[in-house]
């Protein structure tokens, strides 16, 4: 089965876009796709339909989103590259193989150093496209009531309360945050509005990370302006409202063993100390309003998975790999330095599928 390649805006075949992207990612609203394909901050983005050359069907597509990163005290331009999205019955390489040769083709006239993706189905595409792999994301995973952990192997509603309090409690005094207080020149917000200071935390923190600048423009759009997601914000700040860290979370996610969750999805901070607060804060807060458990995907530092190991999270199976290819128009650029995993920092705020 033959299949054409088109560079297109997201503009072109707008209607056909959003059919294709609601068969396959169940993305239902018009809002969503102008916020996530017209809307972004960084600028332009970029896009390639694959057509059945037969039928002339719209059968798959991908994308190239415009970011900006710094690294070594320097912004630059940098290309994200969009999930591939094919129709279940063309999910053979082929179609998937020319949709990411085409984007790899049009990276030297772009301005971008490098491109980095992010996929759980298409790691045999990158790679054989030659794509780099830095490494695989990590899923984690905090118990806070684990009484839903128990209803199908313990019948009676008291015994099964009774034992689900025990482990409760062990895990409680496992995890780190029974030893850790919040200093009284600090303060929780929960009502903190998206501001300068969040520049001002990524611009004196983010030395010798690789992460998209977290701008209050990028922030704005990714957490405010999202029309199908309501996100809140927690800050943790001193006493005279500078910024120390913030966390990005929603409320409700169904946790993959239908547990009531409350999801981590982005999150920056200024030092090991305010991090290991806002994990108490936040496993309080959770614990308080009925939560069953905690979870945050992460890729980067392995300081922040060796903190929530200690705050009781548990790493659960991730496919997520993280890869990186080089614009050969940028031969003074060197990726080498961006394969170490631990120079990383990304989060849900870079996932938007």
């Amino acid at each position: 089965m033959g299949y054409s390649i088109t560079q297109a805006t997201p503009s072109d075949d707008q209607e056909e876009l959003i059919s294709l992207i609601n068969r396959n990612f169940k993305k239902t609203s018009s809002q969503w796709f102008n916020w996530s394909h017209h809307q972004n901050p960084f600028g332009e983005n970029y896009c390639w339909l694959a057509h059945e050359e037969s039928a002339g069907k719209l059968i798959g597509s991908t994308g190239l989103l415009t970011r900006r990163m710094c690294y070594g005290g320097k912004p630059f331009a940098v290309g994200q590259a969009e999930s591939i999205n094919i129709d279940e019955e063309h999910r053979s390489a082929q179609a998937a193989l020319k949709l990411q040769r085409a984007l790899i083709a049009h990276l030297p006239h772009t301005n971008f150093n490098f491109v980095y993706g992010m996929t759980d189905t298409a790691t045999a595409v990158f790679k054989r496209c030659r794509y780099q792999q830095v490494g695989t994301f990590q899923h984690w995973v905090k118990p806070i009531r684990t009484e839903y952990k128990f209803k199908d192997r313990i019948s009676s509603p008291l015994i099964r309360k009774g034992v689900a309090s025990l482990a409760d409690l062990g895990l409680r005094l496992y995890s780190q945050e029974t030893r850790t207080f919040l200093p009284h020149q600090n303060k929780i917000n929960f009502d903190a509005p998206i501001d300068e200071r969040f520049e001002a935390l990524f611009r004196e923190h983010s030395a010798g990370l690789v992460m998209v600048e977290r701008t209050r423009e990028f922030l704005e759009w990714r957490f405010r302006q999202e029309p199908t997601t309501r996100f809140q914000i927690m800050t943790l700040e001193d006493r005279n409202q500078r910024l120390l860290g913030y966390m990005v979370f929603v409320l409700g996610e169904t946790g993959r063993s239908g547990d009531y969750a409350a999801g981590i999805q982005d999150f920056f901070y200024r030092d090991l100390k305010s991090f290991r607060l806002m994990l108490t804060a936040f496993s309080g807060y959770c614990r308080q309003i009925g939560m069953e458990t905690i979870v945050i995907n992460y890729f980067g530092r392995e300081e922040v998975s060796k903190l929530l190991a200690r705050f009781g999270f548990f790493q659960r199976h991730s496919q997520t790999n993280v890869f990186v290819y080089a614009n050969p128009a940028c031969p003074d650029f060197s990726l080498e330095p961006l394969l170490n995993p631990n120079r990383w920092h990304l989060t849900n705020a870079e996932l938007l599928s």
